[in-house]
């Protein structure tokens, strides 16, 4: 009852609020980048970060200036320091991979044949001092190392849920003897 009485000497309203200024950039919200030799169908976007004194904000997709794929799911990945996750492809989903803390080593390897960029193998640096999103296509083989000495994180927002029934996720060991790329 403390609080109607509060509530009651403090009425507030929305007028009392006040409007946002609006963001002004020189470099677009999600600026895509290449890289080379970058394997056909993935997308690489550098992500802005926002500053003040309370902290950060890091916009990790939006639609604000292309359509995008619907996000069905979002997940949140945690990499012990120095662990790999490897190798794994989807055969049906696009993986879009936010990174945007810790030290991360990415590696992309295309194994479709019918793709120009077949056997191209892709590493990516990212994680705090370089916040990327990265969109794999589906059959696009790839792993995540935490070149780190902390727990690092990384969030997925898949084309498709996972469906623990079905899933669509192959794998193979990290240090498989057929993958061109050899983590340390």
């Amino acid at each position: 009852m403390i609080w109607v009485g509060f509530l009651e000497m403090h009425k507030i309203s929305l007028d009392e609020f006040v409007d946002d200024s609006p963001w002004v950039e020189d470099v677009p919200l999600l600026q895509e980048f290449r890289i080379d030799n970058q394997i056909d169908g993935v997308r690489l976007n550098r992500l802005l970060t926002r500053e003040d004194e309370r902290g950060d904000l890091t916009v990790l997709i939006s639609d604000l200036n292309e359509v995008i794929t619907p996000v069905p799911q979002v997940y949140t990945v945690t990499a012990a320091p120095g662990s790999i996750r490897a190798w794994v492809y989807h055969k049906k989903q696009s993986d879009r991979l936010a990174y945007t803390n810790g030290s991360l080593r990415v590696v992309l390897y295309d194994l479709r044949p019918q793709s120009p960029t077949y056997r191209e193998l892709n590493v990516i640096d990212v994680g705090t001092s370089n916040k990327v999103l990265i969109t794999i296509p589906p059959e696009v083989v790839h792993g995540v190392q935490n070149r780190g000495l902390t727990a690092a994180t990384f969030v997925n927002m898949p084309t498709r849920a996972y469906d623990p029934a079905y899933p669509d996720k192959s794998r193979l060991p990290y240090n498989h003897a057929s993958i061109p790329y050899v983590f340390d």
